[in-house]
C-alpha cells in the first residue's frame, strides 16, 4: 500500500502546483494574454505561437479554451481568430512531457523551499504572484517524483500485472484505459503525466503507452460539455471546436497505430531506439507528435470546421436592447478587460439612438418619453462602471480611462433625450407640408451625425473621431450652414423649435467628440505603458 499511498500523494502535489501555476500566471497574465489574442488574432502564424506559448504555460488546453470562449462571448474576438490559438495550445502543453525527462532531483526541493519562503516574505501581488509561479513549478516536479517513487513497488501488484496482460493483447482496452484516466483526472496533462512515469518504471512498453497516451486527450471533452452548458452558442462553437481536435486526435493516431501493427514504420518506428532507449524521452516525443501531427492536419481545415459548426450551432437571435451583451462579471478582476467591454456595451447603446419622426414617444402630459430598454441598459452599464470602480485590481490609469466612461455614459443618455426631443420636433414639423424641405434638410444632418458618432465609439479610431469633433462645432461652419440653410427654407415656428433641437443634439455630441478622443488618447498612453513603453507621463484629466 506504500506504493498507492506514494503514487496518490504525488497526484495530489501535481494537480496542486498545476493549479497554483494557472492561477499565479492568470494573475501576472490575465490582461497580457487578452492583449496578445487581440493583437494577434487575425494574423493565424502568430496566433498558433501565441497558442504554443499560453499551452506551455497554462498546461490546460480546457484552460485556454474556456478563456478565448468568454473573449468571444464579449465581443473581443472572433472564432476566426480563436481557433488557431485553441489548436496550437495542445501542442505547447506536450513541453511538460520533456520537462519530467530531466534528472533534476537534486534542485526540486531548493526549488520548492525558495518559491516557499519567498512568496511567505513578499508582499507586493505581482511578485507574490511569480512566486505563486514557481512554487507551483516545484510542486508538480516533486509530485512527478512521488508518483515515480509509488509506481515501482506497484508493478509486483497482482491487479497491475493483470492490466498490463490486457493492455498488451487488446490496444482498443488501453485506448479506453487513457480515456477514462483523463476523466477522472479532468486532465489530459494529468494523466499523461502519470502513463509516462508509470513507463519510466518499467510498468508499460512503449507499445502499451502510446496506445494510453493517445486515449488522454478524449477523456476531458465530458467535463468541457459540462461546463459550456450556460455558454450561448458562438462561445460553445469554440468549445465544440477543441472536442472535435481530440475526436481527430484518437481516430488519427489510432489509424496510425493499427498500420504500424500491420507492418508500416510510422510513429512508434520513428522514435524507437532513439534516444539512447530512454523510454520516458521516447514517450514525450509520441506525445507531442500525438498532438502536433493532428493540429497541422487541422490547421489547414479551420474554416471548413467552424462552417460546420455554426450550422449545428446556429446564432441565437440578438439580445434585447435593454440586455447587456458585452459586460461580463468574470471581467470585473481584470479592470482592463472591463473596461473594454464597458466601452464596446456604450458603443452599442449609442447605436440604439435613431432619428426618425416615427420613432416620437409623448407620454399623458405631452412630453417626450424615452425607451424603457435605452434606460435598462444604460443602467446596467451604470451598475457595472460603480462595481469595476470598487475593484481592488484598479489602478491610477484604468481609474482615469473609467471616469471618461463613465462621463461618456453620462453624454449618451443627455444625447438620446435631445434626439427623443429632435424627434417630437420632427413629428410635428412634419404636419406642414410647407416645411418639409426644411424638415428633410434636419433630419438628414442629424442622422449623418449620429451615424458619425456610433462609428467613432465602435471604432475608437482617431480619424473618426476627429471628424465628429470637426463636423459638431457648436458654432462650426457645418452646424451653422445647416441652421442657415433649413431656416432659409421655412419660417414657421416648428422649423425653428426643430433647429433649436438640432443645434442641443450637435453641441452634445460635440462634448461626447472631446471624451472619446481623450479615452482613445489616454487607453493608448495606458497600453504602452503596460508594455514597458510608456513616457512616464500620467493621464491626462477628464474633459469637462
Amino acid at each position: 500500500m506504500h506504493g498507492l499511498s506514494a503514487l496518490i500523494l504525488g497526484l495530489g502535489l501535481f494537480f496542486l502546483g498545476i493549479q497554483l501555476v494557472g492561477e499565479n500566471l492568470r494573475r501576472l497574465s490575465g490582461p497580457s494574454f487578452r492583449r496578445a489574442i487581440h493583437r494577434v488574432s487575425e494574423r493565424p502564424l502568430l496566433a498558433g505561437l501565441t497558442g504554443l506559448g499560453f499551452g506551455a504555460l497554462m498546461q490546460s488546453a480546457t484552460a485556454v479554451t474556456f478563456i478565448l470562449a468568454g473573449m468571444a462571448r464579449s465581443g473581443l474576438i472572433t472564432a476566426r481568430g480563436a481557433a488557431p490559438v485553441i489548436l496550437w495550445c495542445n501542442v505547447g502543453l506536450t513541453a511538460l512531457a520533456f520537462l519530467v525527462t530531466l534528472d533534476i532531483h537534486p534542485y526540486v526541493a531548493y526549488l520548492v523551499g525558495a518559491a516557499g519562503i519567498f512568496s511567505g516574505m513578499v508582499r507586493q501581488p505581482a511578485w507574490r504572484a511569480a512566486a505563486g509561479v514557481l512554487l507551483g513549478a516545484g510542486l508538480v516536479l516533486f509530485g512527478l517524483e512521488s508518483m515515480g517513487d509509488g509506481a515501482s513497488p506497484m508493478r509486483s501488484q497482482a491487479w497491475f500485472q493483470h492490466l498490463l496482460a490486457v493492455t498488451v493483447d487488446a490496444p482498443f482496452v488501453a485506448f479506453g484505459i487513457g480515456i477514462l484516466a483523463a476523466a477522472i483526472l479532468q486532465s489530459n496533462t494529468g494523466a499523461a503525466m502519470l502513463i509516462i512515469t508509470l513507463a519510466g518504471v518499467g510498468s508499460f512498453s512503449l507499445g502499451q503507452a502510446a496506445m494510453l497516451l493517445y486515449g488522454t486527450n478524449l477523456g476531458a471533452i465530458a467535463l468541457r460539455v459540462f461546463l459550456a452548458l450556460n455558454f450561448d452558442r458562438p462561445s460553445r462553437r469554440l468549445v465544440r471546436f477543441e472536442d472535435i481536435f481530440c475526436l481527430w486526435t484518437g481516430v488519427l493516431m489510432g489509424g496510425l497505430f493499427f498500420l504500424e501493427k500491420a507492418g508500416v514504420p510510422l510513429v512508434l518506428a520513428a522514435v524507437h531506439g532513439s534516444f539512447g532507449g530512454n523510454l520516458k524521452l521516447q514517450l514525450a516525443l509520441v506525445f507531442l507528435l500525438s498532438n502536433l501531427l493532428p493540429a497541422a492536419v487541422m490547421a489547414g481545415a479551420i474554416g471548413p470546421v467552424l462552417r460546420q459548426l455554426e450550422k449545428w450551432l446556429p446564432g441565437e437571435p440578438s439580445a434585447a436592447l435593454a440586455e447587456p451583451k458585452y459586460l461580463s462579471d468574470s471581467a470585473l478582476s481584470d479592470p482592463a478587460t472591463g473596461i473594454e467591454l464597458m466601452s464596446k456595451e456604450l458603443a452599442r447603446l449609442l447605436a440604439a439612438i435613431r432619428v426618425h419622426p416615427e420613432l416620437a414617444r409623448f407620454g399623458e402630459d405631452g412630453e417626450a418619453e424615452g425607451d424603457p430598454a435605452f434606460g435598462e441598459l444604460s443602467a446596467a452599464i451604470e451598475r457595472y462602471g460603480a462595481r469595476l470602480a470598487t475593484t481592488d485590481a484598479l489602478n491610477e490609469r484604468n481609474a482615469h480611462l473609467l471616469h471618461l466612461l463613465r462621463a461618456e455614459l453620462s453624454l449618451v443618455r443627455y444625447i438620446e433625450e435631445s434626439v427623443r426631443e429632435f424627434n417630437n420636433a420632427l413629428y410635428e414639423a412634419r404636419r406642414k407640408p410647407q416645411a418639409a424641405s426644411a424638415t428633410a434638410t434636419l433630419e438628414k444632418a442629424f442622422d449623418e451625425l449620429i451615424s458619425e458618432a456610433r462609428t467613432a465609439a465602435d471604432t475608437a479610431e482617431p480619424g473618426a473621431v476627429e471628424r465628429l469633433r470637426a463636423q459638431t462645432k457648436r458654432h462650426g461652419e457645418y452646424v451653422k450652414a445647416i441652421v442657415a440653410g433649413a431656416k432659409s427654407q421655412s419660417a414657421e415656428a416648428e422649423i425653428a423649435a426643430l433647429a433649436d433641437a438640432f443645434e442641443l443634439g450637435a453641441w452634445m455630441l460635440h462634448r461626447l467628440s472631446k471624451v472619446l478622443d481623450q479615452f482613445v488618447k489616454d487607453r493608448a498612453s495606458a497600453a504602452r505603458q503596460d508594455r514597458g513603453q510608456g513616457t512616464g507621463q500620467p493621464a491626462g484629466r477628464a474633459v469637462s
